[in-house]
């Protein structure tokens, strides 16, 4: 039997995207949460000092995005075509843009507080809106309660928690004035394994 081990900090942002695929595939998996404390002695242990990794047998896989694209393909949630296939693509990189253009500012602990007060009302008043009304009109055309695809795929399960993410790094829900992505983030949420996962995922760290 294929066994499967994530490693990850216990919190949200760039391993929940592969836990939500490993669930939605029905996978046992073991979800090996590490604490800030112990991340000096397992970084120089990771492919690239990073993390999230996700060992399958012998091999280790790294790289949040490719991993997410090889579970994807692996529980049959590619696109219909080649260029369907980009559609998806083109929405994991404009959500991973916004979600590192977010990063610089919520993490940002060298800067005056002004500075970053004047950053955070940035995104929020033209950075945020702009991405996030390129994806509204993504869900809009393809009119099927998801993104980018005529039917759910590895974007969706990597758009939903992304967007837990951001909504915890902003302190609001981003997705308030946005009814489709709304719609993708209820639909994703609405399935059986994504709700067993997230009713018993343990209390996110910092």
């Amino acid at each position: 039997m294929t066994k499967y081990k994530l490693t990850y900090f216990n919190f949200v942002a760039l391993g929940e995207p592969i836990r939500f695929l490993l669930s939605y595939g029905g996978v046992d998996f073991e979800d090996n949460r590490i604490e800030w404390k112990d991340w000096p002695e397992i970084k120089p242990t990771t492919p690239l000092h990073q993390v999230p990794i996700l060992q399958i047998d012998n091999e280790v896989l790294y790289q949040t995005i490719p991993i997410c694209r090889y579970l994807g393909a692996k529980f049959n949630l590619t696109g219909a075509d080649d260029f369907e296939n980009y559609k998806l693509d083109n929405c994991v990189q404009t959500i991973t843009d916004l979600r590192m253009k977010i990063e610089m500012v919520a993490w940002d602990k060298s800067s005056p507080q002004n500075f970053i007060d004047e950053k955070r009302a940035e995104l929020l008043n033209k950075t945020i809106p702009f991405y996030l009304e390129n994806l509204e009109k993504i869900a809009v055309k393809s009119g099927s309660g998801y993104l980018a695809s005529s039917k759910f795929s590895w974007a969706d399960l990597y758009f939903v928690p992304m967007i837990e993410y951001m909504n915890f790094m902003m302190k609001t829900n981003l997705l308030e004035e946005y009814e489709n992505l709304k719609k993708v983030y209820e639909n994703v949420m609405k399935i059986e394994s994504i709700k067993n996962y997230v009713a018993k995922r343990p209390t996110q760290g910092n």
